[in-house]
């Protein structure tokens, strides 16, 4: 169990830096859209057709910020696959994020379409956890909330991965590391830019 402890906490240990200083600029051409996306309804801004929300504990939470508000796919490590879906709201002052969400997808193979439910330990690399990772943050509550590889493992499901977006539905309990105290998030989907 303490292993498995540890697995969680490098993990949040690896995503809260991610979480708290991401931005990136974007280009000029990603207020383009082509006739698919012009399909999609906007939420926030209409020029700004990308989102991620949920409810969490019946509260919708969602965020449209272009500045935090993206997913990038790779490969890192040799043999490991990865996926981070970020959305938040941004902070101007110290350019981070007073709240949002964040998923991290680890897998031995490509990330592609189809479903990441389950959370266990990569046994082939000794890396981290393999499955879908799921966090949410707040600072009105100074609390960071993530799933635990000892309870229920979170639902994610990638509807759609292309060079330019992905869709997708997320769900599952999420913890605090110290107290164990849990939100719930539900109906969760993503409509995002990939920005590699």
């Amino acid at each position: 169990m303490r292993t498995k402890l540890n697995y969680n906490f490098w993990q949040l240990l690896l995503l809260l830096p991610l979480l708290i200083f991401s931005c990136t600029e974007r280009s000029e051409n990603s207020n383009e859209f082509t006739d698919h996306e012009s399909e999609i309804q906007p939420a926030g801004n209409a020029k700004y057709p990308y989102y991620i929300r949920a409810k969490v504990d019946g509260e919708l939470r969602e965020f449209t910020n272009p500045d935090m508000l993206y997913i990038m796919v790779g490969s890192y490590i040799p043999g490991i696959f990865e996926a981070s879906i970020i959305g938040g709201e941004l902070n101007e002052e110290d350019n981070g994020s007073p709240e949002g969400f964040n998923i991290a997808i680890k897998d031995d193979q490509e990330i592609r379409v189809g479903s990441y439910n389950f959370l266990e330990p990569f046994e082939s690399t000794g890396y981290g956890l393999r499955g879908a990772s799921l966090g949410y943050y707040t600072q009105s509550n100074s609390k960071t909330y993530v799933s635990d590889v000892d309870e229920e493992d979170p639902t994610f499901e990638l509807t759609e991965l292309t060079e330019k977006e992905a869709k997708g539905t997320f769900s599952g309990r999420v913890y605090d590391m110290i107290t164990k105290e849990s939100v719930l998030i539900s109906e969760g989907e993503f409509y995002l830019e990939r920005i590699n």
